[in-house]
């Protein structure tokens, strides 16, 4: 049984995993929908011209994949138990000072 900040945690991720999905979906939408309107827009620098929207949509939608990719991820290794915080590098001095006390008692 898990406790109910873990469940809260992951369905945060997962919901906002779909909040991106969503807001990824309707810039590809709107994208396609310029990209059919206007399709004589190029992207020109010099003398050398290429379409604009296809490059265009492909960053948004890879961009979105990853975003939602990390967070199901983060979500499943919530839900498995792990403290995605554990390892951190930029720790608060007194998490700092906790630890190496801990090391200390664990060596001697």
């Amino acid at each position: 049984m898990r406790s109910p900040e873990i469940r809260q945690t992951v369905r945060l991720l997962r919901g906002a995993a779909l909040l991106f999905g969503l807001l990824g979906l309707s810039i590809a939408l709107w994208l396609a929908d310029k990209a059919i309107r206007y399709p004589h827009i190029l992207a020109r620098q010099g003398s050398a011209a290429a379409p604009l929207w296809i490059p265009m949509l492909l960053f948004v939608l890879v961009c979105i994949g990853a975003s939602i990719f990390l967070f199901l991820r983060a979500a499943r290794r919530v839900a498995q138990g792990e403290d995605l915080y554990a390892r951190r590098h930029r720790r608060h001095p007194s998490e700092r000072a906790a630890s190496t006390r801990n090391s200390a008692v664990s060596t001697s």
